[in-house]
């Protein structure tokens, strides 16, 4: 099962990548220089909203985890908020990048990127993909 969930995860991975290039190219979006595993904020506003977020999103995320296990409300709940949680991640990460950053056109891959996590996350619940769900 791990195999599976790890191969899933690649698989959107390079999905999200192919779509980045191809966004790049055709609206002519430079690359952000960025280490590996880092974040960064626009400015200091977006650094307290995003830790906001963050915060509220791990906290509802522990709860949820306790009502799946030992309530056992259905594995989508979580996931639906999982869905929530990416979207409210990139539309804030998108709109400081529109609003204050240097490359506005970078708000247009931030949106991109989320489309498909979410339509990855969506299809993986809507078929079951992991058979766990029930």
């Amino acid at each position: 099962m791990w195999l599976e969930i790890g191969l899933v995860i690649l698989w959107i991975v390079i999905l999200v990548s192919i779509v980045n290039f191809i966004l790049r190219k055709l609206l002519k979006i430079e690359k952000e220089k960025k280490d590996f595993f880092s974040y960064d904020y626009i400015n200091e506003q977006h650094w307290k909203i995003e830790r906001w977020v963050r915060w509220s999103w791990m906290l509802v995320s522990i709860i949820l985890i306790y009502l799946v296990l030992y309530r056992e409300l259905p594995v989508t709940l979580y996931l639906s908020l999982f869905i929530a949680w990416i979207a409210t991640d990139a539309f804030v990460r998108a709109y400081f990048q529109w609003k204050y950053s240097e490359q506005p056109k970078q708000a247009v891959l931030t949106l991109s990127e989320m489309t498909v996590w979410i339509s990855a996350v969506t299809l993986v619940v809507y078929f079951d993909v992991f058979n766990f769900l029930t």
